[in-house]
């Protein structure tokens, strides 16, 4: 029985994983960047959360969801990947509206 996994497959894990992993994947990105910024290998950011680096943080953080969605790419946990990958395309849109402007700025 190696081969098994045992992994939930349900709707709400998915929306849940994929509502939370981003939140948690941008703190630690900016905790990591604050201790580049502390040890003087990165520079202050200014421009507050609309700034290039926040922009960079968040879509990292969006990005965690990555991890989540190859490990519920299995056989019988459909329904939990269609939650994660709600959950990922939400934040993206989010992601998107927020930042348009920065974007596509003339």
């Amino acid at each position: 029985m190696s081969g098994e996994h045992n992994y939930r497959n349900d709707l709400v894990t998915g929306l849940g994983l994929g509502a939370l992993s981003p939140i948690v994947g941008a703190l630690l990105i900016y905790l990591l960047f604050s201790l580049m910024v502390m040890n003087g290998w990165m520079d202050e950011s200014a421009g507050g959360w609309r700034s290039k680096r926040w922009r960079t943080i968040t879509l990292i953080g969006i990005c965690s969801n990555i991890f989540w969605i190859r490990r519920y790419n299995h056989p019988f946990t459909d329904r939990t990947l269609r939650g994660l990958s709600f959950s990922t395309m939400i934040w993206a849109l989010i992601w998107f509206v927020i930042y348009y402007r920065d974007l596509y700025a003339e």
